[in-house]
């Protein structure tokens, strides 16, 4: 088995590990992919050096925790998977670095999200960005409570960057279509903070968000063509929406199976996940699935790469 056939679940001991859990088994059971089950022990404080006051013992202790974790966590795999599908891995390392390396073994990360402060070795919120900004494949943040009930068949894709935002599009075309869902493509916008005080007319408005619109049906009809587009028919529902973008966006994928995004295409290839991401995040109650920069193809005479697509809602 090729490792990016693996989906990498990250087990902390929390609720919002087993939300992944759950997550990430329901997505192999479409995919066919294995579950692999990590978990990182911290390291010592200074690097190669043992705690003086905690001693060999304590940090013998963490890897024993971990283990436990991770064997528990493999025993709850196994009855949403076949045993032969889920491997674990215990890791001495910084949570955040060693997942964001150990990404790139793996075709998608998925994370548990809404941490209550109290548990111990519990992702952070910190961390959980951390990986979500800088994984060079995709993350998914699934919110403690998933799944708060029955399916939505709804995806919800935030975009932008119109003009960059077709690879984006067509993960999440692909996304539907492994649910059986609808695709909603959300463009979240607001009047640039320079003209805060000036008033604009309705008319002024309402010709801005038909511009806007024009702008998502010419992405959508590049991401049909894109090279990761499913080849099945998915049905597609375009919205412009003024104001607060985080908020909107919150509102739109509440009642939604999932919600993409994608990263700032600054620092290709690696990217940058913006306040309006982290705020998802946060508060998204459906899983949130962050995407690295697309590289958008465009058929011309010689094969040639286009500008990195845009990241989305962040």
């Amino acid at each position: 088995m090729s490792e990016t056939e693996r989906i990498l679940v990250g087990i902390d001991g929390g609720e919002g590990g087993r939300a992944a859990l759950r997550y990430a088994a329901a997505e192999a059971a479409r995919s066919g992919d294995e579950l692999w089950l990590v978990h990182l022990v911290p390291p010592p404080t200074v690097p190669g050096v043992i705690d003086p006051y905690a001693g060999q013992a304590a940090v013998g202790r963490d890897r024993e925790i971990g283990a436990g974790l991770l064997e528990r966590a493999a025993k709850e795999a196994m009855t949403l998977a076949s045993a032969d599908r889920v491997t674990s891995t215990l890791v001495r390392a910084d949570a955040a670095n060693g997942l964001v390396q150990m990404a790139a073994a793996a075709r998608l990360v998925v994370l548990g999200g809404r941490h209550r402060p109290s548990l111990e070795r519990i992702f952070t919120g910190s961390v959980v960005n951390r990986v979500a900004g800088h994984a060079p494949v995709a993350v998914t943040v699934v919110p403690t409570e998933w799944p708060s009930g029955p399916g939505a068949d709804r995806v919800v894709v935030a975009v932008k960057d119109c003009d960059d935002a077709a690879g984006l599009v067509a993960r999440a075309m692909s996304e539907a279509a492994g649910r059986g869902a609808e695709l909603v493509i959300l463009h979240a916008w607001e009047v640039p903070t320079p003209y805060d005080g000036l008033s604009f007319s309705q008319r002024e408005l309402a010709e801005w968000d038909a511009g806007l619109r024009r702008d998502l049906e010419r992405t959508l009809d590049r991401a049909r063509s894109h090279r990761s587009a499913p080849s099945m028919l998915v049905e597609t529902r375009i919205e412009v929406r003024r104001g607060q973008p985080a908020r909107l966006i919150a509102d739109a994928a509440a009642e939604s199976d999932l919600l993409v995004i994608g990263r700032r295409r600054h620092t290709f290839p690696t990217g940058r996940l913006g306040s309006t991401g982290r705020a998802l995040l946060r508060e998204s109650h459906c899983p949130v699935e962050v995407l690295p920069p697309v590289l958008e193809i465009i058929e011309a005479d010689e094969p040639t790469l286009s500008r990195p697509a845009a990241a989305t809602g962040s």
